[in-house]
Order: structure tokens, then sequence, then C-alpha cells
């Protein structure tokens, strides 16, 4: 009902203005679907006991894009079906994903509204970033946003962005929690290649239960975007984060990342320090370092690696890493495969290190338009 509610809400705050206009919309469609059968040696990073799975994963993706003058319109339909060898490990699974979005543009810059509606695993990659350490169960995320910016002068711009995130678990060891997040950005171009930022965020972490009281987060930050040349880009920042109802001083955040776009291969690094919202609890202060590399052997060949490190100061403070391989082969306009290799690696004090190897092979349909 949350969820007819939220949807209902949603889709009426974003039709009423324009609803109109929308008929009279281009608009463009492209759906995809990929299919992927892996082997994971240790899903849960259990430190004994392993036992593997093969799962079978199925995620439809249709999106829809539609323009009527100043305003575009969004639209994202999704499914993760996953089923299990073994559902006393991991459970079988069909985890939907729906996304709506309105932006207008203006001669002096833009406002728009978004909501979002996503069931994910406790398993994955996004729940694990907030600091998370739990057996398989489902996440459910709600969040209504939205933004605005205006152009002060020629070369400086103000943006707001204002989200609500509603979160919720099925395990009785992670907190429900509502998070208000707002953040004001300067934008000032300095010149053709370097523009300058600075940022004041604040956000507010509300907990379903009196396990955990409320906090504040306050994080204003400064930096520059950097375009050292054609194909490379970058971005350094840095600040500082106070949490409310803690005795502990502000802490630095700050970060920065490379991007590197050829002709033949891509490559990306970005490390950083930030706080997030999680379901263990509060706050998350939490470090990160990712990297990306790729090359195009032929047309229809691709090959490259990933790594990411990930320390999380929580509740439950742990340590991940993950390293994979993969290469892709176009079959035809509309299909592509995609053999790849992940070791994956947790650490937690007074606990065995956990890892876990995955093997997998995916078939790709995508068509780009309709």
């Amino acid at each position: 009902m949350l969820l007819l509610r939220t949807t209902g809400i949603a889709t009426a705050i974003l039709s009423l203005p324009y609803s109109g206009m929308a008929y009279a919309a281009t608009w463009q469609s492209a759906i995809a679907l990929p299919t992927t059968v892996e082997y994971d040696s240790n899903p849960l990073l259990l430190t004994s006991g392993e036992k593997g799975v093969t799962r079978t994963i199925i995620a439809p993706d249709y999106s829809l894009v539609g323009t009527s003058g100043q305003d575009e319109f969004q639209f994202g339909l999704g499914l993760n079906v996953v089923r299990s060898s073994d559902t006393s490990i991991v459970s079988d699974r069909e985890d939907p994903r729906l996304k709506l979005g309105w932006q207008r543009e203006t001669e002096t810059g833009g406002f728009g509204l978004t909501a979002r509606y996503e069931e994910s695993s406790t398993l994955s990659t996004a729940v694990q970033e907030t600091g998370v350490v739990a057996p398989d169960g489902t996440q459910k995320l709600y969040s209504l946003g939205a933004n605005w910016r205006s152009a002060l002068s020629e070369r400086s711009t103000l943006v707001n962005e204002t989200d609500y995130t509603h979160v919720t678990y099925d395990i009785d060891s992670l907190i429900n929690y509502d998070e208000l997040a707002t953040r004001f950005s300067w934008n000032y171009a300095w010149s053709e290649r370097v523009e300058l930022f600075t940022r004041f965020g604040v956000r507010r972490y509300e907990p379903e239960g009196s396990a955990v009281a409320s906090s504040n987060s306050y994080t204003p930050t400064v930096g520059l975007n950097v375009q050292l040349s054609e194909k490379l880009k970058g971005t350094v920042y840095a600040g500082l984060n106070q949490v409310s109802g803690t005795d502990s001083d502000p802490t630095g955040q700050g970060g920065f990342a490379l991007q590197y776009t050829g002709e033949r291969f891509d490559a990306s690094i970005d490390a950083g320090r930030s706080t997030v919202a999680s379901g263990d609890g509060g706050f998350v202060e939490v470090d990160s370092l990712r990297g990306t590399w790729s090359y195009s052997i032929d047309e229809t060949r691709r090959t490259g690696f990933d790594a990411a490190w990930q320390d999380s100061k929580g509740q439950t403070p742990n340590t991940l890493r993950n390293l994979g391989a993969w290469f892709s082969q176009e079959l035809s306009p509309f299909w592509n495969a995609r053999l790849s290799y992940t070791y994956k690696e947790r650490q937690q004090d007074g606990l065995p290190d956990a890892s876990a190897n995955v093997v997998g092979l995916t078939l790709i349909y995508s068509y780009p338009g309709l």
C-alpha cells in the first residue's frame, strides 16, 4: 500500500503542471534484457562453512524519454529476477524498480521533480556500500526529489538538490530510516577548462524505533573540475563533516577523480571519504578507492579490469575488496555476450577474512529506439 501511495503521489506531482504537454511530446524508448548465469563460491562471505550457489538473473529494463519544448519527461521500469540453486543461502527474488521524472529548462536555468521506488538484495553492491553486513534480505527504497538551478551571471550558477528517502529492511538486525537531504552548490566557470565549486549539504537521519538516536549531518565542501585535455578530465574536492549527537570533532571529507577516454581504451580512478546514511544505524563514514580500465580489441570485442576497496566505520566496521576482469563480444547490432570473473574479500575485526570467487556469463539484448 505504501508503494501505491508513494507512486500515486509522485505521479500526481509530476503530471499536474504539464499533463497536457505530455501528449504532444516526442518520445524515445529503449529496451535492455540481460540474462546472466553465474556461480558464486561464497555469496554470504562467511568465514567458515562456505557454500556456493548458481544464480540465474534476468533483468529486463525499459526506459522512455519525452521532450516537448522546454520540458523533458522520463519514465523507467525494470525488474531483477533471480533464481538460486539453493534458496537456503540465496533466495529467489523478483525485485522491481520504477523511476519517474520531469525537468524543465528555462532561459536562466531549470527545475524538476523525480520519484523512485526500488527493491534490492542486502547482498547487492549498492547496499554494501553503506557499510551494511547482513544475510540475504530485501531493502525497499522510496525516494522523492526536487532540483533547481539558476544562473547568477555569465559564469556563476546556483544549484539546489533536495531529496526525501524512506528505506526499510526485512532483517531485524537492520534499522529502517528516513533521510531528508538538501545541498546548495555555487559553480563558477574560471575558464573554458576550469570550474570552481563550493557546496554545503545538510541531512537529517530519522530511524524507526528507539535503538538509534536521530542525527544531523553538515558537510561544507570546496573543489574544482578540470578539463586537462580533450581525453582527460578530473575533479578534486575537500571539506569537513560534522554529525550532531556525537562527541567527536569534525572529520575531513574529500577526494579526487580522473577519467580518460581514448580511441581504444578508457580508464578511470576515484578515491574519497564520505558520510552516508546506513541501515547499520545512523551516519557511517566510508573511505573508498575504485579503478576501471577497458580496451577495445577491435570493433566487436572489448576487455577490461576493475578494482574497488572500501573501508566502512559504522556499527559493524568492515573492509571490502573486489577485483574483476571481463571480456565482451558483440554478436549482432542487438546482441552482446559478456564473460566475467570477480574476486571478493571482506575483513572484520576479530574474525577471519572471508572471500569468494564469482564467474558469470551474460547475454544481453538491447534495442535503443522504438
